[in-house]
């Protein structure tokens, strides 16, 4: 009898391997369920010169110029005449998916005293920084004075 179970238990250990592998396999080929281009659908989104991410654009310093600037430019630097009036923290989307407008916080002091402005992203100059291919300049041509009187942007409280 126990010759048995020690023959029985040890020709089990020897097939489990050979169970595993007999897994069954699945199939690459398309079905319906599962069209084999996915770029159709909209999945495989490939990057276009300009295209700049969200986490990179929020948290950038915003600069204000009286003076129009040329948003093909390449600056190392900030320029002497723009003002940096605040931080971009966070962007409206609408249902299209395009970026309606920058929530920047502007003035105050250490936090204190700032109100959050809505910038139509229309308005906004996205200039290269030539030190840094993937970085760049955030300026708006305006004047603080004008900035700071704007409308402070408020969310709904249903959202």
């Amino acid at each position: 009898m126990i010759k048995l179970l020690t023959s029985t238990a040890f020709v089990a250990m020897l097939a489990a391997p050979v169970i595993a592998q007999t897994a069954t396999t699945t199939t690459t080929e398309p079905t319906a369920a599962a069209p084999a281009d996915t770029s159709a659908m909209g999945y495989n989104y490939t990057l276009a010169t300009g295209d700049k991410s969200a986490e990179t654009f929020i948290g950038k310093r915003l600069y204000v110029s009286e003076v129009e600037v040329d948003a093909n430019a390449e600056m190392t630097e900030v320029d002497q005449d723009w003002d940096d009036v605040g931080e971009i923290s966070d962007l409206v989307i609408g249902e299209d998916g395009q970026v309606k407008a920058v929530l920047t916080d502007i003035g105050g002091f250490l936090g204190l005293g700032e109100k959050t402005v809505a910038i139509s992203m229309d308005e906004l100059a996205v200039i290269r920084d030539g030190d840094s291919p993937n970085d760049y300049f955030t300026v708006l041509t305006s004047d603080r004075a004008l900035l700071e009187s704007a409308w402070e942007f408020e969310w709904p409280e249903v959202q």
